[in-house]
């Protein structure tokens, strides 16, 4: 116990003491080697300890297990999962009795009126996935001078995925009348009031399974800051830093990478009531899409101090997308102490919904100008799953005209980078460069305009949550 103290502050070689080229016991997780020799001679004395180590260890993960399953029990009124449940008209106030509506509201729902008719950014040629999920190849993609690792960039966020059923064990006993009826819960929620809000959605142990993920996935540093909007006017006065309008890290998952497995899961089961509200029969405005296709998850993290998003819209520019949804998985969060709410408004601004991001807690919304939304400043890490939908018209529709877009910007970069046989040559125009698909652009957010004559909208934006 007492070398595992010591190396507990500096990590050495338990036989020579070096600090250089070190290699950790597989099993215990806690002395260090530099080498496979030192460790089969040390292997004698170490054995007893080793297992004691490691006992402690899974003991220590147990308990936490438990706790965490304690946690998630008391925030619900049984303590059990009974299968998933709509509660959005919980969520609804009179818009009177909320914060009141803002001047940046109006201003920004005036700038979505006048810029419905503008050109969505163009889109590169996105790799699809089948029923099987088996990876179709792609069409050429247009000429480019990006890089080959833009390249690459690109085209995993413009990745799209089809949809389709899967079963309703999930939902536990008598799980196909549970699910027909949540599923129309949901219908009657999207038509009344433009979002729907499920609770306890899979259960605490696949929830917390899903959490696991995502925190290994963050402590990895495998998340990046959110990006921002590159396709609204131009208002050089109103440039704003970006952590002011939003302030979340983000990662894409397609479900397929090591260690998301869980994630995978949920977003199968996402999927599937999407599918479902939008084939059942008597489903109001939802008839009036035909969804068959998603984009890959965003995990969001706010990592707190008053990490926030503005006010914004997730497709301003009609590029597909028609629902939002968000899976959270915050355990035992209050909106109080902890802020981080999601305040919806839908238009035109008669009620108000605040959704507090609590664990196993998934949400819809349209997508569109109908909810402009806003997440509140966060004094606490605070976890997200998002996935948009897409209608196959409006997609096809925003395809044809990134293309056109995309065909214009190249005969333009052809024309300037030819010189006249008379004059001198002019300095090389940078090459048209492909834009990101009109699925992955940022939502509008008030004031985070860049140059109109920009054509990167694209290779750095993401979709906002």
């Amino acid at each position: 116990m007492e070398r595992q103290q010591k190396q507990i502050q500096t990590p050495r070689c338990a036989i020579c003491g070096t600090t250089e080229q070190l290699l950790r016991c597989a099993k215990c997780k806690t002395i260090y080697y530099c080498s496979t020799n030192h460790q089969h001679i040390d292997w004698s004395s170490h054995r007893q300890e080793c297992r004691l180590l490691a006992r402690q260890k899974n003991n220590n993960k147990m308990q936490q297990m438990q706790q965490l399953q304690q946690a998630v029990a008391a925030t619900s009124l049984d303590g059990g999962h009974n299968g998933a449940n709509c509660s959005t008209a919980q969520m609804m106030t009179p818009a009177a009795q909320a914060q009141s509506w803002p001047n940046e509201m109006n201003n920004l729902l005036n700038y979505l009126d006048s810029a419905s008719d503008a050109s969505v950014p163009a889109i590169v040629n996105s790799n699809s996935y089948n029923m099987d999920n088996k990876l179709m190849p792609p069409p050429p993609a247009p000429p480019s001078s990006a890089s080959s690792s833009q390249s690459r960039n690109q085209s995993e966020k413009s990745s799209s995925y089809q949809i389709g059923m899967t079963d309703a064990n999930f939902m536990g006993t008598g799980s196909e009348r549970r699910y027909e009826d949540l599923c129309r819960n949901i219908i009657n929620d999207m038509n009344q009031y433009g979002l729907s809000v499920v609770d306890d959605f899979l259960g605490m142990e696949k929830g917390l399974q899903i959490l696991n993920e995502v925190g290994c996935m963050y402590n990895s540093g495998a998340f990046q800051d959110g990006q921002l909007v590159h396709n609204m006017r131009t208002d050089a006065r109103s440039a704003v830093r970006g952590d002011k309008i939003r302030g979340d890290k983000i990662k894409w998952v397609g479900g397929t990478e090591p260690g998301c497995s869980n994630v995978c899961y949920l977003t199968n089961q996402i999927d599937s009531v999407i599918y479902r509200v939008n084939t059942m029969k008597d489903n109001g405005i939802l008839g009036n899409y035909h969804i068959r296709e998603r984009t890959r998850a965003m995990v969001a993290c706010y990592p707190g101090s008053g990490t926030h998003y503005v006010m914004h819209v997730d497709n301003p520019n009609k590029d597909g997308r028609v629902i939002t949804a968000i899976y959270y998985l915050n355990i035992n969060w209050d909106a109080r102490e902890s802020g981080g709410i999601l305040r919806i408004r839908p238009t035109p601004g008669t009620t108000v919904a605040d959704i507090e991001p609590k664990f196993d807690r998934l949400i819809f919304f349209w997508s569109d100008i109908r909810n402009p939304h806003e997440v509140q400043p966060a004094h606490r890490t605070r976890y997200a799953i998002t996935v948009w939908y897409f209608d196959a018209k409006e997609r096809e529709e925003a395809l044809n005209r990134a293309k056109q877009e995309n065909s214009r910007n190249n005969a333009i970069a052809a024309q300037q980078a030819e010189p006249d046989s008379t004059t001198p040559a002019p300095a090389t125009a940078p090459a048209s460069r492909p834009l990101t698909p009109a699925s992955m652009s940022t939502g509008s957010a008030l004031n985070a305009n860049v140059p109109s004559n920009s054509n990167s909208c694209a290779t750095g934006s993401e979709i906002c949550t």
